[in-house]
């Protein structure tokens, strides 16, 4: 089994890099990650309506903000364009700090929306730069792990400070929300210094533009990119989109768990998402895309017919089966993602790539902003039947588009070249090791 340090030896400094951005990055967020509704209105005193409004202004500004950025990317070298992105993404959290009000709440929630949609497309953008689609793969892979493993240290610290006595409530919550502008403003000084130092003599940092220029309408409709896209849209819907609504609003509607069940259930998640990246990552470069894809829609089923069995029983067994739907649920979502990712920015052409990133977040965005409203209208229906029998159908979809891009997609994208060479390798040194080394 591959040691996480060994598959991190294999990246090039620059892969390397990014995943360091994405480290600190990430603890940032996780820093005020739970916390913005209670502290605009139970820490600020605001209306219920203005954490209801910040949020909406922020996603909606979100998928503008990401379709320019993604424009941005294919024009300019990434020196000049991510730390832009970072900076801007830092001013707008730490905008919070001062959002005492109706007016400067909503200002700050336009200046992050607008500069958070950039930054995951940017960190996609920079990993697709890798030299092989094999690294490429385990780049993304990666970036999940230390994505949700520094998120979930940041929560915790977070809600350390939140907790402590010193100073006024609101001070507290406004040092974390600077601390997460420093992580981004931090984040946009490493790769701006950084990053050219750890580019091959060949590569450059400016961008070449082949051929005529390509707008968004011309990449939804390449082969593969736009049927990816929305299958990736319904992955979020049935899985992110869920997690905070669906899962928890059906699980306590007529009391199988209570709010310590749901808790553990998130925390089980998180563990699960990152223990399946870290023993998963390398060996899932030698299996086939469609693959899965195709089996993280049927465990996606298979967890949501458990959760279903979880929301018809009580205490102790409701529990179990809540765990175990959520295990599935969590191994699918780490699989599937970094995947498809991975798969969309090897066929994506060079030129077009900031544009196909800035894509997969709308996609990824949308199934996260569309699962809470697709609870709140099935869950009143036959106690939560009717959001369980959504759910089902959008998995098999999943499973249907996945066996429909196994017999179209070509071997080489569905399994990049390096990886059968690679599988073959292993075989090989497993069949000469002497019958005694294992012991």
């Amino acid at each position: 089994m591959p040691k996480p340090l060994a598959v991190l030896r294999q990246l090039s400094p620059r892969t390397r890099i990014v995943l360091g951005v994405n480290a600190v990055n990430s603890f940032g967020g996780g820093l005020v990650l739970p916390f913005l509704w209670i502290y605009l209105s139970e820490v600020r005193g605001l209306p219920a309506w203005v954490p209801s409004l910040t949020l909406a202004v922020q996603a909606a500004t979100a998928v503008a903000g990401g379709l320019l950025w993604g424009t941005l990317l294919d024009r300019f070298a990434p020196r000049t364009t991510v730390p832009l992105v970072m900076a801007v993404a830092g001013l707008g959290t730490a905008l919070y700090a001062q959002a005492t009000g109706t007016v400067t709440a909503t200002a700050a929630a336009l200046v992050y929306g607008f500069g958070i949609s950039g930054v995951g497309t940017a960190l996609r953008f920079l990993y697709a730069g890798a030299d092989s689609a094999r690294e490429r793969g385990l780049a993304y892979s990666a970036d999940y792990a230390v994505f949700n493993a520094m998120t979930g240290l940041g929560v915790l610290a977070g809600g350390v400070v939140a907790s402590l006595d010193a100073g006024s409530r609101a001070a507290r919550f406004a040092a974390l929300y600077l601390a997460d502008g420093a992580t981004f403003l931090l984040a946009g000084a490493a790769l701006f210094w950084l990053l050219p130092r750890a580019l091959k003599a060949g590569d450059g940092d400016e961008k070449k533009a082949a051929g005529a220029p390509v707008g968004y309408r011309e990449v939804l409709t390449q082969r593969h990119i736009g049927a990816l896209l929305a299958a990736l849209a319904v992955c979020s819907l049935v899985s992110y989109g869920q997690f905070r609504s669906g899962l928890p609003g059906y699980l306590t509607q007529d009391g199988a768990l209570g709010a310590q069940g749901i808790s553990g259930a998130f925390a089980v998640n998180i563990v699960v998402a990152v223990g399946a990246q870290v023993l998963l990552a390398d060996r899932i470069q030698s299996v086939r895309r469609s693959t899965v894809l195709a089996v993280s829609g049927a465990v996606w089923a298979l967890s949501w017919a458990l959760v279903l069995i979880a929301g018809t029983q009580s205490g102790t067994a409701a529990l179990a089966w809540a765990i175990a739907g959520v295990v599935g649920l969590s191994v699918g979502e780490a699989l599937v993602f970094p995947v498809v990712t991975s798969l969309l920015n090897d066929l994506a052409a060079e030129r077009v790539r900031g544009r196909v990133n800035a894509l997969l977040s709308v996609a990824v965005s949308t199934g996260s902003v569309a699962g809470p409203a697709l609870a709140g209208v099935t869950l009143p229906l036959a106690d939560g039947l009717g959001l369980m029998a959504v759910l089902l159908s959008g998995c098999l979809a999943v499973v249907a588009v996945a066996l429909r891009l196994r017999a179209t997609l070509g071997a080489r994208a569905d399994l990049p070249e390096d990886a059968p060479q690679r599988a073959e390798d292993r075989q090989t040194a497993s069949a000469a090791e002497p019958a005694g080394a294992a012991a």
